[in-house]
This record gives structure tokens, C-alpha cells and sequence, in this order.
């Protein structure tokens, strides 16, 4: 795993929310890719992520991302953000 790319693209992801983007938070997901935001259940798909992401972003429209935390363990990588 090349830690300095993946730290390159957490910082890209970041930057994506900040921008209350929802097309461009989901670009960075695979076509068949997930996520779970809060205690919302999972969005699969791009076009699903980017509905979530919009959701969110539209219900805190003054919402400001910031990466807190980017651990690697293996071949997993977790992503960290405040509250």
C-alpha cells in the first residue's frame, strides 16, 4: 500500500465534502461502491452515494470537513473525521 497516494487521496475526499459536491464526494468510490454515513444504512453505488452525501449536505450546509486521522492496518485503511 503506498501510504503517501493514499494520504494524497483522503485529502482529495476531504476536500470533495467541503465542497458540498454529492457528484463529487461519490467519484471517489468505485461504480459498485458503499457507504455508510452515521446511522443511516449503506449507499451502494455512486449515484446512491452521491444522494447520501447531498442529503447530508444539504441538512448541514455549513458543514466543514477536516481529516483527522488516516490509519493503515494491512490493506485496510481507515477514515477519520471529528464530530
Amino acid at each position: 500500500m503506498d501510504t503517501e497516494k493514499m494520504n494524497a487521496f483522503a485529502t482529495r475526499y476531504t476536500t470533495a465534502w467541503c465542497s458540498q459536491n454529492a457528484a463529487s464526494v461519490a467519484a471517489h468510490f468505485a461504480t459498485d461502491g458503499s457507504v455508510k454515513i452515521n446511522a443511516g444504512g449503506p449507499a451502494v453505488g455512486r449515484e446512491a452515494i452521491a444522494a447520501s452525501a447531498q442529503a447530508f449536505t444539504t441538512a448541514f450546509p455549513d458543514m466543514i470537513v477536516q481529516l483527522d486521522n488516516l490509519s493503515f492496518w494491512k490493506v485496510t485503511m481507515q477514515y477519520t473525521t471529528g464530530h
